[in-house]
């Protein structure tokens, strides 16, 4: 029951990140082309499912509030832009994903992660 929990909310972020791409897209002053939001989408979706917090069983806090920096510095710069016109905005075209984003967001800045514990591969 609880892989399918994790699974579900893994599977939320990925919808929330796709939605986001997908209202910048329409944005027709954007500095990014679509060939790079598709390379964008395909990144944000590898991170959501290698994130070092889910490997552990850990609580995964979203990626603004998480203390391990996980995206390369100029795809964190690209989904930045992204999220910057996308955030507000989507409380007008998806209320719901909007609110639930918000309250998670605001628990995990007042309850914030500890580092997770690495896992040693051999």
């Amino acid at each position: 029951m609880q892989a399918v929990l994790k699974k579900d909310k893994q599977e939320q972020e990925k919808k929330l990140i796709a939605v986001m791409i997908a209202m910048y897209r329409s944005f027709k002053e954007r500095e990014m082309d679509d060939d790079e939001l598709d390379e964008l989408l395909l990144y944000s979706t590898k991170r959501i499912e290698s994130c070092l917090y889910r490997k552990n069983g850990e609580k995964k806090p979203f990626c603004n509030v998480c203390p391990v920096h996980c995206y390369k510095r100029d795809m964190r710069e690209r989904i930045k832009k992204v999220m910057r016109y996308s955030g507000p905005r989507l409380l007008f075209k998806h209320p719901f994903l909007s609110l639930k984003h918000l309250f998670k967001t605001i628990y995990s800045k007042k309850h914030p992660p500890q580092s997770p514990k690495r896992c040693i591969l051999r």
